[in-house]
């Protein structure tokens, strides 16, 4: 069965009446195969670096702690995602800001900024950014160009053009954008908001949350559905109330000509954007965090069938009969101003800002210049990830990759998917390789040095996103692999190489344990928990001491461990007073039948063998009978060694 439109009840069935057979979507699943086994090599490169870092061969701060924080962690995501975050935090700590500025000019009541036209080579007191726009560092130059132009009386339009456009609603929610304006407007993390949204999911309110799309399928658009899901959404809250009807008259009255809102597509998807369904919530009977989630995503799919807002849009350039700073005339300027006429779905939950005039400019004509102004300014670092902005960087992941790899990287939309970010994050947290900082409203994300110690002493192809572009182009082909030969082919093509990857890895791990061993004989390396908690409980049961040092020794403890299990157990002390009370019934002198465990167990069978069972064991063997439809044996009533070897044979 082939789920492309939703999980809604209506494609189900409909997807039900159009099976397709296997081999159309088998190499669906190799990709899938390819995809789970080389993930699943990571493991083995983890517990290498984890070996590694416990040696003292990757610093003083990893595989420090106990539990998660004892364990050098990577992923392919997981460490991809680290690498975002420290990289974004090293250019913010290596910042070195410049001091710019500008001169500007109102004209008709709107402002311009200087923008000399290009080429910018050879100029004095400039400096391009990375997208080619230009900063002007010479402060006397820029003043003195303010002065001349206020000696300037007018400036000629050179262009005053006008268009009209249509800014649509926004979509649907997709998880990723619920877990940003989320974390954005209330402060919920990743974890938080898809907690709360699976939780509305389970109760019947919300559609599916892990979804990569705010589309709907075009199945969802008729008048029933509408009515439906616009009811349910109306009466679980004031505030969407009129925004619903208003929808509702648009797209459900029986004469509505209103076109199909472009929320809703034919094209393909694996799960639509998150929508209330027909069913109405008590929301007081839900977490605040459960409330937030069901209104945010009723107020974005009510807003998504309301029409688009119009806005008027201006482009303005002009010159004035100056000689600007590189010493060309005239010196240029520009802007944009933008008004809206028709406020559209824009006034749904919000009152409507006050319209604002365009300047009354027009091409070729000479406009008095009501005002000149120095602007000095200066350049600003970029801002540490927030749980809003970090996913986004995932998502937009191919921003940070270049040529065929950012284009698979948009495609794949990112790294990660909707239903993992959040893990990946909280991952990133529970290893301790990030945590928070608060400034001011704002919890920023910020490295910690073991994250940081994990990407200097790990190859930077492993914290790179290119290597998850570089798997989804793989993996596209065997997915579109043009038989189940071809697919397989290339799906064991595909795990191999990973292999290989991560072979080469952990072999780069052994060579420096071998070339170090200095640094691994002067190593204390602890004995984790349990391997203390197994020693504790060990040396109690047979009255041993435990030796010196085995509280800070790893290797301490393990000799213990490995010494006392090559040791018969002993019994325990409830099998020694069952075995004793035993031989007193039956008249039996022990002689040293209790120093081991299975010389005593065997004791006890030999001579229980002849009890009667309990009642409890009687009353279980009878259910078993019952259960399997056999009869009970006569001597299960009567001995016990009879009616447990029933009990094993018929278990439950």
């Amino acid at each position: 069965m082939w789920l492309t439109g939703s999980m809604e009840a209506g494609d189900i069935q409909a997807a039900a009446k159009r099976l397709r057979q296997g081999h159309e979507t088998i190499t669906f699943w190799r990709a899938q195969q390819a995809r789970a086994n080389a993930d699943g090599l990571w493991q083995y490169l983890v517990r290498a670096y984890t070996a590694a870092a416990r040696a003292g061969l990757m610093g003083d701060d990893l595989a420090k702690g106990k539990g998660k924080a004892g364990v050098v962690s990577a992923g392919r995501v997981q460490s991809a995602t680290l690498g975002l975050i420290v990289t974004r935090d090293r250019i913010i700590e290596g910042f070195v800001p410049v001091d710019h500025y500008q001169a500007k000019i109102t004209l008709g009541g709107g402002e311009l900024t200087y923008a000399p036209a290009p080429p910018f080579e050879g100029a004095k007191g400039l400096r391009l950014q990375e997208e080619g726009k230009p900063l002007f560092l010479d402060r006397d130059a820029m003043q003195a160009f303010a002065q001349r132009l206020e000696g300037a009386s007018t400036a000629q339009i050179l262009e005053a053009e006008t268009k009209t456009t249509a800014k649509h609603p926004p979509l649907p929610y997709s998880l990723t954008a619920l877990q940003r304006d989320m974390a954005k407007q209330h402060g919920l993390t990743a974890s938080q908001t898809l907690k709360a949204a699976d939780a509305m999911r389970t109760a019947g309110y919300l559609t599916y949350p892990r979804t990569e799309h705010g589309e709907l399928p075009a199945s969802l658009f008729n008048r029933r559905d509408l009515l439906g899901i616009l009811g349910g959404a109306a009466k679980s809250h004031d505030s969407l109330m009129p925004a619903a009807r208003l929808a509702g008259r648009r797209h459900c009255l029986e004469d509505s000509n209103a076109p199909r809102p472009r929320c809703f597509t034919d094209k393909p998807m694996n799960h639509h954007g998150i929508i209330p369904t027909t069913k109405t919530p008590d929301l007081s009977a839900h977490s605040q965090a459960e409330q937030l989630v069901y209104l945010a995503c009723a107020r974005q799919f009510i807003q998504a069938l309301l029409p688009p807002a119009t806005i008027e849009a201006m482009k303005v350039a002009a010159s004035v009969e100056v000689e600007d700073v590189l010493q060309r005339q005239p010196a240029l300027f520009s802007g944009t101003f933008k008004r809206t006429i028709d406020p559209g779905w824009m006034t749904a939950f919000g009152d409507p800002k006050a319209p604002k005039d365009l300047p009354p400019l027009v091409t070729g004509a000479s406009t008095p210049i009501e005002a000149v102004r120095f602007h000095e300014a200066r350049t600003e670092p970029p801002k540490h990830y927030t749980v809003d902005t970090l996913l986004n960087a995932m998502l937009h992941a191919g921003r940070h990759a270049d040529g065929e790899d950012a284009e698979l990287l948009r495609k794949a939309e990112g790294i990660g998917t909707p239903a993992t970010r959040d893990t990946v994050i909280q991952t990133l947290f529970d290893r301790e390789y990030i945590a928070t900082k608060r400034q001011g409203k704002q919890q920023l994300i910020v490295s910690t040095p073991r994250g940081r110690a994990f990407i200097d002493n790990t190859p930077s192809m492993l914290s790179e996103v290119r290597v998850t572009a570089r798997w989804e182009r793989e993996l596209d082909a065997i997915q579109n692999a043009a038989s189940d030969t071809e697919a397989r082919q290339r799906r064991d093509a595909f795990i191999t190489a990973q292999r290989d990857f991560i072979t080469q890895r952990i072999e780069e791990v052994i060579e420096d344990v071998e070339d170090a061993p200095e640094a691994i004989s002067d190593t204390r390396n602890g004995p984790t928990e349990n391997m203390l908690t197994a020693a504790r409980k060990i040396a109690a049961s047979r009255n041993l001491s435990l030796p010196e040092g085995i509280e800070t020794s790893f290797e301490v403890c393990r000799t213990f461990l490995d010494e006392v299990m090559q040791q018969p157990a002993p019994p325990t002390d409830k099998m020694k007073a069952l075995a004793q009370r035993l031989a007193g019934e039956h008249g039996v002198t022990l002689n040293g039948e209790l120093t081991t465990f299975q010389a005593c167990k065997a004791f006890i069978d030999k001579h229980m063998g002849n009890k009667a069972p309990t009642p409890k064991m009687i009353a279980a063997a009878e259910a078993a009978a019952k259960r399997y439809r056999v009869k009970l044996p006569d001597d299960c009533r009567t001995l016990v060694a009879a009616c447990r070897q029933f009990l094993n044979e018929h278990p439950q």
